[in-house]
């Protein structure tokens, strides 16, 4: 059997080509997980300021509504980065967000329908951030 070096060349390029696919697959996982993080990161932070709000407003009695607007956008941009992970979470989400904009004409059903407690959401977040991490 005569092995050319064109067969040689042949089989140097399908392995090389073969390691760059490898290595692209390993970054472009990489990637993801990094963007996964990210958005993980920003419920866990919008989870945080939440509970620092409601502990300062028990101590102090009072509403803050810029700082009410300011979760609200915080929830709402939570939900939207993390809308293409999990999609049951980012629903969720968008209620919190709706909730913390009008907290006053809040629908009783729609708490019925959906957990949104800073547990349930935070608890779903981290469980996610265990399993992507």
């Amino acid at each position: 059997m005569n092995i050319e070096v064109t067969d040689l060349v042949g089989v140097a390029t399908l392995a090389a080509s073969f390691l760059a696919y490898l290595e692209a697959r390993k970054t472009n996982k990489n990637s993801k997980c990094q963007e996964i993080t990210n958005a993980l990161g920003q419920v866990i932070s919008a989870s945080e300021k939440t509970q620092t709000y409601l502990l300062s407003r028990v101590e102090s009695g009072e509403r803050n509504r810029m700082k009410e607007w300011e979760l609200a956008e915080l929830w709402s941009h939570a939900a939207f980065t993390i809308s293409q992970i999990d999609s049951d979470l980012s629903s969720r989400l968008h209620v919190k967000s709706e909730f913390w904009r009008d907290p006053d004409t809040w629908n009783q059903g729609l708490r019925a329908t959906k957990d949104i407690s800073l547990d349930h959401v935070s608890s779903h977040a981290r469980k996610l951030l265990d399993f992507y991490s």
